[in-house]
């Protein structure tokens, strides 16, 4: 009998291990924020902060991520011209883009990191992107 409940204690002590191996930490550092000086003392860029949260992804999502911000990103220039031009239509189709690929950013970004993290990326898109501002 205790040889039984032996050999299940072990058994589901195998099976715990086996769960626990499959979480996956993404951020290691106590407060979840990357360093924003680098190594020789100055402030990286937006653009170079964005980059350094998202080298912590899998790599899956760092390219759904890419091709994400290129979208954003070339929609913003299509915003300014149609902006420019006074095209209602247009400015109205393109804002609705924009915010379809926004939320899908930020809906990774609050899967992936935890809120301060999130709002440190929030934060440097917006200095980016100033529409993005907006959105919120």
């Amino acid at each position: 009998m205790i040889y039984r409940n032996l050999l299940g204690f072990l058994w589901l002590l195998s099976v715990s291990n086996l769960f626990a191996a499959e979480e996956e930490v993404l951020l290691l550092s106590s407060d979840d924020r990357i360093s924003l000086r680098s190594s020789d003392g100055t402030e990286p860029s937006t653009q170079g902060l964005i980059k350094r949260y998202y080298e912590l992804l899998a790599v899956p999502t760092q390219k759904r991520l890419t091709v994400l911000q290129m979208h954003l990103a070339n929609r913003m220039e299509d915003y300014e011209v149609a902006f420019a031009a006074a095209d209602t239509a247009e400015v109205n189709e393109i804002y609705a883009d924009l915010s379809r690929y926004w939320t899908e950013i930020q809906l990774i970004h609050y899967q992936e990191y935890t809120s301060a993290a999130s709002g440190e990326l929030e934060n440097a898109y917006a200095a980016l992107y100033e529409l993005i501002a907006g959105f919120n």
